[in-house]
């Protein structure tokens, strides 16, 4: 006769499946309220952000005073957030126009999909103001334009040659 399949149960793994459901339940029976140190509010526990520190994992100040505290401090010391910020893009200008050169040839495919989406939304807007723009600078459009001729000159002699042969074959 056989051994039974429970007999080859591993014991180490049911302590362990043991324990994780114990952890499961004990977290499901958590409170799911806190209340917040500075406004004193009984608030629903995903209010807090996370915070590994504390025994229940979340911080004591709600999110909505946390981002209270975090504008009063912008305000009352914007000049020097504001010259560090400057002198961080300044000492780092190298490394940041190098990240982003990085950033857009590694995201190429996700850029130009929200490019397209953008332009997508935008089309009305972008045609009105373009409109606009050649309305309103009508002389340096045509200047352009006539600057663009004189540059491509052959170009346009290639592109009509060609032109012409492919409709003279069609015939």
């Amino acid at each position: 006769m056989g051994k039974e399949s429970y007999e080859f149960i591993d014991l180490s793994l049911e302590k362990k499946l043991k324990k994780g459901l114990e952890d499961r339940e004990s977290k499901i029976k958590a409170i799911p309220f806190k209340v917040c140190s500075k406004c004193g509010e009984t608030k629903l526990i995903f209010k807090f952000a996370s915070d590994k520190r504390n025994s229940d994992k979340h911080m004591g100040v709600c999110r909505a005073c946390r981002s209270e505290q975090s504008l009063e401090y912008y305000y009352e010391h914007k000049e020097a957030i504001l010259i560090k910020v400057e002198e961080y893009r300044r000492t780092h200008k190298i490394d940041r126009s190098i990240y982003f050169q990085n950033y857009q040839r590694d995201h190429k495919k996700q850029l130009k999909k929200i490019a397209k989406a953008w332009y997508k939304k935008n089309k009305k807007a972008i045609k009105k103001r373009a409109l606009e723009y050649h309305e309103n600078n009508k002389e340096y459009c045509q200047f352009i334009r006539e600057l663009w001729r004189i540059k491509n000159k052959e170009k346009i002699k290639k592109y009509n040659r060609e032109y012409h042969l492919e409709k003279a074959d069609l015939k």
